[in-house]
């Protein structure tokens, strides 16, 4: 373990945690609102302490070294985590590439002169610098946002080229359309640095002033600028996106630029791309709830649509920010009209849905197709009580009874891949059990409690950590006239089900029964051994004896039983 001691002997953890939150002096020690996603606190409870090399924080309970908190934050693997302080304190790895860790460093280096030459040149451009202020920018914001005009047509080149720069990098760069020509692709246009979580430069967006074509120029994705995994802004965005609770996520760097000069520094942007997975996870690091912005036009409207349909089960709150027709945050910003109205006003999906579509809600045959269409969106959620919130919000906003729509509810279900539409429609009673309805298994063993009692017994003897599982589950397994005791929703859709299956379990033979029973039960035992698990390395973390001793125990338990 030399080189990780190495490692966090050479790191500040002061230095290190204010990469990711924003710190202040307290006393001996530095503190800060906690970096880390769940707390929606006023008073910082995160404590740096620079002689001990440790952080604290009184919410969660938890204690960081500087490798530890590494993992944690970006949420990565020993290994990963190892290589990420390597970088930052500028040492080498046995793993690494030394030549391409080298090459990546003289990289970054070469970026930040680029930004810092063009950063002075702004300053000989009166007309370009007053371009910028009528859009509302302060020397301040210019200053803060890294705003460079690309002048130089060889200029850029040799000044590289006098930092000791070889071809190859420079070419590399992609800052330049060939070394033959020398000439800078950005030439003539308002240039936005962007930098990754660790405030290195990897890239360029550059904006046009005059009316020229294309708009928008970018830096092409390289090895230094993943587009999928970098969002604009966030390095510096981070403190404030877990202080608020929420992140405002943007379509363009200058929607973001706007908003964070108008105090909305909570906001990023996904510089014109779509949002991806890779962003979604950065972000859950920080927060749970997300607040899209993007632009009323008809491809950002299907690009929202595409978002949400990425985010949804994926443990996320999200609203929609409606921009009025061909407006965006910048030109809201210019016109002083309070933006904070616009985030109060955030629709969810549910909502979004509905003003988005076509239909005619005064129209009979329009309202059942709308009903239809939300109710096969809900079907999607694998969340019970996002489900039963959305269902809630359709009844208000179509004005209709509770009991209309979850009754359609239940006989709405989601065509599978092999039938080759898109379009939803009722449930037959021969539908697939799982692929096709996306039924949990702990579900389907409740609907088979009410079709045949006799599987109470062996659900009973093979499931093995059941004080992991499903809360439903368990009261079932318990009592089976538990659904005498539940809420009328649950009530109807666990009959409506059933009714389903018991069709389907006609065409079975009691051998069938019980092989479905035995894969419903292997199911189930993973997923509660994992739920199990997670608990128990969280509690490990602090340190818990108990814990310790019951991990061991279930890790030899699956063995025994051969649950993976």
């Amino acid at each position: 373990m030399w080189l990780v001691e190495e490692l966090e002997n050479s790191t500040d953890i002061v230095e290190l945690v204010s990469k990711y939150t924003r710190l202040k002096k307290a006393g001996a020690n530095y503190k800060a609102v906690c970096p880390f996603p769940g707390h929606n606190e006023k008073t910082p409870s995160f404590v740096v302490s620079p002689v001990k090399q440790l952080a604290y924080c009184f919410g969660c309970h938890k204690w960081w070294w500087a490798l530890k908190f590494v993992m944690d934050i970006e949420n990565c693997e020993f290994k990963d985590a190892v290589q990420i302080l390597a970088q930052l304190t500028w040492r080498e790895v046995e793993w690494f590439d030394t030549q391409k860790f080298e090459v990546t460093k003289n990289m970054y280096s070469l970026y930040k002169d680029a930004t810092n030459y063009y950063k002075s040149a702004l300053k000989k451009y009166p007309e370009i610098q007053k371009y910028l202020f009528d859009r509302w920018l302060k020397n301040e914001d210019i200053a803060k946002f890294n705003f460079w005009y690309a002048d130089s047509w060889v200029e850029l080149y040799n000044y590289l080229k006098s930092k000791w720069y070889d071809d190859n990098l420079i070419f590399d760069s992609k800052i330049f359309v060939d070394l033959k020509a020398r000439k800078d692709k950005f030439i003539g246009r308002i240039v936005f640095p962007i930098q990754n979580l660790r405030w290195d430069f990897v890239a360029f967006t550059a904006r046009v002033i005059w009316e020229w074509e294309p708009k928008y120029l970018n830096s092409p994705a390289s090895e230094y600028y993943d587009k999928s995994a970098i969002l604009y802004w966030l390095y510096s965005a981070k403190a404030d996106i877990t202080k608020k609770d929420f992140v405002i996520i943007t379509e363009w760097q200058m929607d973001t630029i706007s908003l964070q000069s108008a105090w909305f520094f909570n906001t990023v942007a996904v510089s014109g791309s779509a949002l991806t997975e890779k962003h979604l996870t950065i972000l859950k690091r920080l927060t749970h709830k997300l607040y899209l912005c993007f632009d009323s036009d008809k491809a950002w409207e299907k690009a929202t649509k595409l978002a949400l349909d990425l985010i949804k089960n994926k443990g996320f709150e999200v609203k929609i920010i409606s921009m009025p027709q061909w407006k965006d945050p910048d030109d809201i910003i210019k016109s002083g009209k309070d933006f904070q109205e616009y985030i109060d006003s955030a629709s969810s999906p549910i909502w979004y849905f509905i003003k988005k579509s076509n239909f005619d809600l005064d129209s009979l045959e329009d309202k059942k197709k709308l009903l239809l269409e939300l109710l096969t969106i809900v079907k999607s959620f694998s969340d019970n009580f996002e489900k039963d919130y959305y269902l809630k919000e359709i009844t208000k906003k179509l004005n209709l009874r509770e009991s209309v729509v979850y009754d359609a509810f239940n006989k709405v279900r989601i065509e599978s891949p092999s039938q080759h539409s898109s379009s939803p429609h009722l449930a037959s009673p021969l539908g697939e059990r799982n692929s096709s309805k996306g039924f949990t298994s702990e579900e389907l063993a409740i609907w088979h409690i009410l079709l045949e009692p006799e599987s109470i017994d062996y659900l009973k003897e093979h499931i093995i950590f059941s004080e992991a599982i499903w809360k439903d589950l368990q009261s079932f397994l318990e009592n089976p006239t538990t659904l005498n005791s539940l809420p009328l929703d649950k009530k109807d859709r666990y009959k409506s089900i059933s009714m389903m299956l018991e069709d389907e379990d006609k065409l079975k033979t009691n051998e069938n029964l019980w092989e479905t029973l035995e894969k419903l039960v292997k199911k189930i035992n993973i997923n509660a051994l994992k739920s199990l698990s997670e608990k128990l390395k969280s509690q490990m973390e602090a340190w818990d004896n108990d814990a310790f001793a019951k991990y061991s125990e279930i890790v030899r338990t699956a063995k025994k039983f051969g649950i993976k």
